[in-house]
């Protein structure tokens, strides 16, 4: 093989490689000195809005760890822009400007509204081309969106929410508003992934960062046909990777849809990845060990790249985003045996 293959397009469409590609999730952040360098007289909407700063922060760990694929330093609040929903990050989280009640306010879920405001994405899509353009061809560079159902809590709540119970109970109250906006947002984001798509990115994930509220057939019934939607229409055009922090409550739901779509499925810590040899899978190392020791950590590695090997169709990563509490030292140990283990 030569210098310029590239493990993660190849174990993403599914094929052999010769060792397990690996990336994280928030791979670009606290946790590296580099980052809080950047960061310092920058606020998060600052650094959002420029391109060649996110440029910046989504080399830094490639060029620290030689990972696989980078993932665009921007937030699941991004594809706001394009719907001219206010959000800001000024008091930490994102707080949002948006009345579901209000017809007029529902009417921004459109992707007609959002592709007529791209210029809202100059950053953004900068950002995506300037990466691509600065890594070799054996590097892939990962674009992505919140899910429908992710990015409609945050629509109805309002701010991150530890219960998400307007959510449920908005579904339980308006049965039919909801599942017509949830296919209104996954137009949107069907949209908004192909334009990252355009602008250079490889592959691209959706984030359901707040499935785990919801149980298996409820996700199934409500929840992952608008996933299958959006899923149909980025595929022809780049590999589609699901995050589901809800993998071990809906995996019986979710199983099929990976099988029959060909997307990949990224799942928790909380899941035997040797259980799902028949999908392509991404995971699912808990990032708690990764506060541990460097040991502990190549222990577990090996444990799932074990379980995995034999089977292409393995991207290796977390079960959730890495925490700024995580040791360099840790996550050092943690690529370097996912780069070392021969398959």
């Amino acid at each position: 093989m030569t210098n310029q293959f590239n493990r993660f397009d190849a174990a993403a469409r599914g094929l052999k490689t010769d060792r397990t590609p690996v990336w994280f999730m928030r791979q670009a952040g606290r946790y590296l000195p580099e980052y809080r360098e950047v960061r310092k007289g920058l606020t998060f909407d600052e650094m959002l809005a420029d391109a060649a700063v996110a440029t910046e922060i989504t080399l830094q760990p490639i060029r620290r760890f030689d990972l696989d694929a980078a993932v665009i330093f921007a937030d699941i609040m991004t594809i706001l822009l394009g719907l001219d929903i206010p959000f800001s990050f000024a008091s930490g989280g994102p707080e949002l400007s948006f009345n579901i009640a209000d017809i007029n306010e529902r009417k921004k879920l459109d992707p007609a509204r959002l592709l007529d405001n791209e210029k809202k994405f100059t950053a953004f899509l900068n950002a995506i081309r300037q990466t691509r353009a600065a890594l070799g061809a054996d590097k892939s560079v990962i674009g992505f969106a919140a899910s429908p159902f992710t990015l409609l809590s945050y629509l109805i709540e309002g701010k991150t929410s530890k219960t998400h119970n307007r959510t449920r109970a908005f579904m339980a109250a308006e049965p039919a508003l909801f599942e017509a906006l949830m296919s209104q947002m996954a137009d949107c984001t069907a949209e908004y992934l192909k334009l990252q798509v355009a602008a250079g990115a490889s592959a691209v994930q959706i984030f359901e960062s707040w499935g785990d509220v919801l149980g298996g057939e409820t996700y199934g019934t409500y929840i992952l046909p608008h996933i299958r939607n959006i899923a149909a229409k980025v595929l022809p055009v780049a590999p589609v990777i699901f995050y589901d922090k809800g993998a071990s409550l809906h995996i019986g739901a979710v199983s099929d849809f990976i099988r029959g779509s060909g997307a990949i499925y990224s799942v928790d810590w909380r899941l035997d990845i040797a259980s799902l040899s028949d999908l392509k899978v991404q995971g699912n190392l808990d990032p708690a060990l990764l506060e541990s020791t460097p040991e502990a950590v190549r222990a577990a590695v090996q444990k799932i790249l074990a379980a995995r090997r034999g089977n292409p169709g393995h991207i290796f990563n977390l079960g959730h985003g890495i925490s700024p509490e995580a040791k360099l030292g840790c996550v050092e140990a943690m690529v370097e045996t996912v780069q070392t283990y021969k398959l």
